[in-house]
């Protein structure tokens, strides 16, 4: 009997793709795009590997060598989500697959084979399901024995060209043979086999099994068995989940918040029924609406526990009432032809039942008043702070609405986690907790008595800091660090600055953060460590 052959759909580059399908990075298709993961690049798009960007380069390098590089944090749970995505959308083409990864999908190749009648017309049917959920991927198909030469087909066999491929029934080892080593995706093992004289996956195959997990442990022995076309693994598919999405569409644009609440009722409630028989709930959720113009306007909210059908209507009237406002001259007369609903991150529904015994619900209370009071003053009423990337303190405090999902909060992900990546020359921890807005002056003297002074370089200080004085007020300097240099923007001369800081530590135990905008300028106090 003939073995059960695999199918496997590939999309090049998914987290670039991810990121620039985000609704919240506006990115042209054609700009060089990296995911940027512990200080180094991850991911690199085509645009971005042509200028020199490679995987494993340092940020600070690739940078240097491509300044209009857009480098993005990684997000593995927008991977996911938008994944996830994609997924509903071939709910029609296929019944059941096994998610490798973010972008790599595989199932059983037999069943589609019969139901489309080959397996060239299966690959192509799948392809045609994809482009139907987004038109900005480009993906490949190929059928194999085994899950490792059709993985591998997908990037040797497959081309833009001919995105659908097969190896032939038995052929698996044939096909793999003349393949470099690096397609086994593990540089030590491929670097031994190098240094031992090795350039194929057929030199590889040849080997002795017992001798390649004896001289290099079982990882090596599954990598082998793969090059010889008989992969042990196996899939395991399950069934994908229906999509949650809901959209409205009026047959007239609805300008008046209270008609276009009253017509999203129905379809609110469909978009929450739909959520509960997938015994999920929905935390997050993207509302985009699009005006009779054609423009589309995307906010994702956030609820400390799940939205309901009011929660959801006041959302679209709060988001479509701040457009308005903010343009009222374009739409005296037009209005919102179309809203679609779509659940982030959705959580399991057990996760966010009542406690048996009851009790309140702190969140809950909280959630309503605030509530109450936007929808009496606009969603923009109450607002929290959020961290974004950057040197000056300015830049970095922002405030937003409340309820709403800042997705370029760089430092903590959606769960909450701190994220491992630190922004380049960024103040370190522990952050000073009384900021001056503005700058207050100060005077600071060497132990000479003289001005304290920096070189031409902004690297070398003119003596020792031993005094400081602001607002008549002197200070004794015990210790002291620096001068660190922040320059910013030096690619572009017209908006480029440069400013030097010290850490100052007086005889009270205050530390003083103070900085100097360039050689010979005057210092002053951006923050004091209370």
């Amino acid at each position: 009997m003939s073995p059960a052959r695999v199918t496997v759909l590939y999309v090049p580059d998914w987290p670039i793709v991810a990121a620039r399908a985000d609704e919240s990075w506006q990115l042209d298709d054609n700009h060089p795009v990296a995911i940027s993961a512990h200080g180094v690049i991850a991911h690199c798009s085509p645009e971005a590997r042509a200028q020199g960007v490679f995987v494993g380069q340092r940020v600070r390098d690739a940078q240097v060598g491509c300044p209009q590089l857009a480098v993005l944090a990684s997000q593995p749970e927008r991977e996911w989500r938008l994944w996830n995505q994609v997924l509903s959308g071939l709910h029609d083409t296929v019944a059941q697959v096994f998610v490798i990864e973010p972008g790599v999908i595989a199932m059983k190749s037999s069943g589609l084979a019969r139901y489309y009648g080959s397996e060239q017309r299966a690959g192509t049917q799948l392809l045609r399901g994809l482009e139907a959920e987004t038109s900005r991927v480009s993906a490949r198909v190929a059928t194999a024995d085994t899950l490792f030469a059709a993985t591998v087909a997908t990037r040797y066999a497959a081309t833009d060209s001919a995105p659908v491929c097969a190896v032939d029934p038995g052929g698996d080892a044939d096909f793999l043979g003349p393949l470099p080593l690096s397609v086994l995706d593990s540089p030590r093992l491929v670097s031994t086999l190098t240094q031992l004289g090795f350039t194929q996956l057929a030199d590889f195959a040849a080997l002795d099994p017992l001798h390649v997990q004896e001289r290099f442990g079982l990882e090596a022995a599954l990598l082998h068995s793969c090059a010889r076309g008989v992969d042990p693994r196996t899939t395991s598919p399950s069934d994908i989940p229906a999509s949650t999405d809901r959209r409205w569409r009026g047959d007239t644009p609805l300008a008046r918040s209270d008609a276009l609440s009253f017509a999203l009722r129905s379809t609110v409630e469909d978009f929450l029924r739909g959520l509960v028989a997938s015994h999920v709930v929905c935390t997050n959720v993207s509302i985009t609406l699009v005006d009779d113009r054609g423009a589309t306007h995307s906010q994702v909210w956030s609820h400390p526990r799940f939205f309901d059908a009011a929660d959801l209507v006041n959302r679209v009237r709060w988001q479509w009432e701040s457009i308005a406002r903010e343009s009222p001259e374009e739409y005296q007369e037009g209005g919102i032809q179309e809203v679609t609903f779509q659940a982030r991150s959705p959580e399991r529904l057990f996760g966010h039942e009542p406690g048996l015994w009851g009790g309140g619900d702190t969140d809950a209370r909280v959630e309503h008043a605030i509530a109450q009071v936007q929808s009496r003053l606009g969603h923009q009423s109450v607002g929290h702070a959020v961290l974004h990337p950057g040197h000056s303190f300015e830049e970095r405090e922002q405030i937003i609405a409340w309820g709403t999902t800042d997705s370029g909060d760089y430092y903590t992900t959606e769960s909450g986690q701190e994220r491992p990546e630190a922004f380049v020359a960024e103040l370190p921890k522990p952050l000073p907790a009384t900021v001056f807005q503005p700058p207050q002056p100060v005077a600071l003297h060497n132990q000479w008595g003289d001005p304290l002074s920096l070189d031409a370089e902004g690297s070398t200080l003119g003596g020792l800091p031993s005094q400081m004085l602001s607002g008549g007020n002197m200070r004794q300097v015990v210790a002291w660090a620096g001068p660190w240099p922040v320059l910013e923007r030096w690619w572009d001369p017209a908006h480029s600055r440069c400013r030097y800081r010290l850490q100052l530590l007086d005889q009270q135990g205050v530390g003083w953060l103070v900085s100097q905008e360039q050689p010979g300028g005057h210092w002053q106090i951006e923050a004091r460590y209370d």
